[in-house]
């Protein structure tokens, strides 16, 4: 990086510690709504230790580093909320990434990558954010307000955050995993705020927005190796890349 831009990074890095931290000391009711919905679904291999997590990874981030990625994950699940851990994408679906990224690209993902999510809000998986809802509600109207005003606030923070650092770094943005990026979904907010701000950006930060299946159950593997099955012979894993992802933020984003 530049001397400018590791000086906003730095900037945004401390920002979002600043909310995670806000959101967390703001949020003492979320912790028992999350280690009861780990006890209805009968995880007892782990403790919810975090509540809203900071990814740590970003402070590894220093100024001789040269991301060629941002990725955009949905939320922090058991392995990543671990106080050992408390950075992303370092379950199944990290080693997953991490494999194909070593694999097709010749890079090492956790240095050709900054991860961030659409939410810090901790869930085993993603999906059961919708029981953690239900399980607000069930505690009283002002607990499913409060999750759901957390929610809302925190994918437009994340959104924020990404666009920015997308900015600031280039590269390309990776948006993993979009079917709860549409009307009606969890995270529909996100995906608005962030079409918002895409709208009027340069086109060269729209073209470099790509949106993809999840890494997880390798998922976003299997897409993209049907893609090359069907590539011309000079089209590049960065071509095949461009084409996939193009499509899908047109569709899921409109842009």
């Amino acid at each position: 990086m530049t001397k400018t831009q590791y000086e906003e990074f730095s900037r945004l890095r401390e920002e979002f510690r600043r909310n995670v931290q806000a959101w967390s000391g703001n949020a003492s009711w979320l912790l028992p709504l999350q280690r009861e919905l780990a006890a209805r679904l009968g995880y007892g291999d782990y403790e919810v230790e975090t509540p809203v997590v900071y990814n740590k990874a970003l402070d590894d981030v220093g100024p001789e580093a040269s991301p060629a990625f941002l990725i955009v994950a949905d939320n922090p699940g058991k392995n990543e909320q671990r106080k050992e851990n408390q950075r992303y994408l370092v379950g199944q679906s990290g080693r997953l990434a991490q494999g194909w990224f070593s694999r097709e690209l010749g890079v090492d993902f956790r240095s050709a990558a900054v991860v961030i999510n659409k939410t810090p809000l901790h869930t085993p998986k993603t999906a059961e954010l919708r029981l953690l809802r239900t399980i607000a509600a069930e505690r009283s109207p002002a607990a499913l307000e409060g999750l759901d005003a957390l929610l809302e606030e925190s994918q437009k923070a994340m959104a924020e955050l990404a666009f920015r650092l997308h900015a600031c770094l280039g590269g390309v943005l990776w948006v993993s995993g979009y079917g709860e990026l549409r009307k009606g979904k969890l995270f529909h907010t996100w995906a608005g705020t962030a079409k918002a701000l895409y709208g009027p950006a340069p086109q060269a930060m729209r073209r470099n927005l790509w949106v993809f299946k999840h890494f997880s159950m390798n998922q976003f593997s299997m897409e993209y190796n049907r893609a090359r099955e069907s590539s011309s012979p000079r089209e590049t894993a960065l071509d095949t890349l461009a084409r996939i992802g193009s499509r899908w933020r047109s569709e899921i984003l409109d842009l």
